[in-house]
This record gives structure tokens, sequence and C-alpha cells, in this order.
């Protein structure tokens, strides 16, 4: 969960996201202010998508970035959308860390 702060739309190396953009998911957010039920729903799908690449839907007013994406799992496909604090993705490009 984010705080009511804006994050800077920066990667965990410094360098700027936008709209568009394929990075890859390097962490799980902090869940703990969330219910227990919610973390429960929650944590699966940010484990699920550690070490994918997803393309920035866009942003919130909080700074974290948008992905909309499918998830496969015991043979069934659904959609998630997920807001994430852009330190826990890494942009993709020729320049990356």
């Amino acid at each position: 969960m984010h705080s009511r702060i804006p994050c800077p739309r920066k990667d965990r190396g410094g360098r700027p996201l936008r709209k568009g953009d394929v990075v890859r998911i390097v962490g799980v957010p902090d869940l703990s202010r969330m219910h227990r039920d919610s973390q429960a729903e929650s944590r699966p799908v940010f484990e699920y998508l550690v070490g994918k690449y997803k393309r920035i839907d866009s942003f919130d007013k909080f700074g974290c970035a948008e992905l909309n994406f499918r998830m496969y799992a015991n043979s069934e496909i659904t959609l998630h959308t997920v807001w994430i604090e852009p330190f826990l993705l890494h942009r993709r490009g020729k320049h990356a860390l």
C-alpha cells in the first residue's frame, strides 16, 4: 500500500517512467496496512507478478503505476488491475541496471 504522499515516477534505478513503458516487477508492495482478507487476496497476485514484464497503463494521483494483465492459474484465466509503487519496478531498456 502506498502513502498519501505521491511517489516519484522513477524505477528502482532512478530512471523516469512513463505510460507505455515496459517494466519488470521486482518486488511485492507492503500490504501490512490492508485488512487480512484483502492481503490474502492481493499477495498471491503481486507474487505472481514478480519477475514478469508488464506495460504501464497509467499512473494514479499517488504516482503508482497501473498494470492491467491476465493471470493464468489452475487452468483458469483471470483479469487483474493493480497499482504498484514505481520503486518496485525496473524499466526495460538497453541501459537497464
